[in-house]
């Protein structure tokens, strides 16, 4: 299958172990991409046949990526992967991934699921102050805020993060939980700025699997105005 020449191959991820590969894409939200997204093999689905163009170009480069990034793990299909619940992609058998879009960037990962149990990678614009004041309640405890408040880092750039951080988990532990679950059902318990990295802590339970208490360690990478996370386990 022949691949764009705008595929990245550093699409501002933390650094990824070598069982994990990653593929990027460059995209323009127009229908000449789009017809070059359907050229290299990309299928929509019928329930996008009437979705803006914006949604159906996201979705395509989404798709692209994850095929390119399953085929350095080995897997030799060539069908564009499926929509399953919540929007979720259906993986192969024998796979793990995840899909991340948006300022006209589209990122997938992809690992064997024998070697790793979960997935999840989110790439968030950073928020602007003003954008950032009010959704503050909807993500964070007073406790979470003072955490960022103490690494003295601004509220927007500390929200970004933590939105995204809270995203890559809920990617990573969808195919546990197989529901949504809210911000607020996991907080940040730690941040190790020096490391990239944060924890995140589940406030309830979600599943036999994921019960409240569990921590995970969230990587994180700033890049120009974006902010990408990762959770792998």
């Amino acid at each position: 299958m022949p691949f764009p020449a705008d595929l990245v191959t550093d699409a501002g991820l933390p650094l990824l172990p070598d069982s994990v590969s990653q593929a990027g894409l460059r995209y323009a939200v127009d229908g000449g991409q789009l017809a070059g997204l359907k050229a290299a093999g990309i299928v929509l689905p019928a329930s996008l046949a009437n979705a803006v163009l914006k949604r159906q170009v996201e979705f395509a480069a989404g798709r692209l990526c994850a095929l390119r990034a399953l085929q350095k793990q080995g897997y030799t299909g060539a069908e564009t992967l499926a929509i399953g619940e919540h929007r979720a992609p259906l993986w192969p058998q024998g796979y793990i991934g995840s899909v991340s879009h948006g300022d006209g960037l589209a990122v997938a990962v992809a690992a064997a699921s024998e070697e790793w149990h979960a997935l999840g990678i989110d790439i968030e614009t950073m928020l602007s102050r003003e954008a950032a004041q009010p959704l503050v309640e909807h993500l964070m405890t007073a406790a979470e805020l003072a955490i960022g408040s103490a690494a003295g880092l601004a509220l927007e750039r500390w929200l970004s993060l933590v939105f995204s951080a809270k995203e890559s988990l809920f990617k990573a532990l969808y195919p546990f939980v197989g529901r949504y679950f809210d911000f607020l059902d996991v907080e940040v318990c730690e941040l190790d700025e020096a490391h990239g990295s944060l924890m995140l802590r589940l406030l309830s339970s979600l599943s036999p699997q994921c019960v409240k208490g569990s921590q995970y360690c969230i990587r994180y990478r700033y890049s120009s105005n974006n902010i990408a996370t990762l959770c792998l386990f």
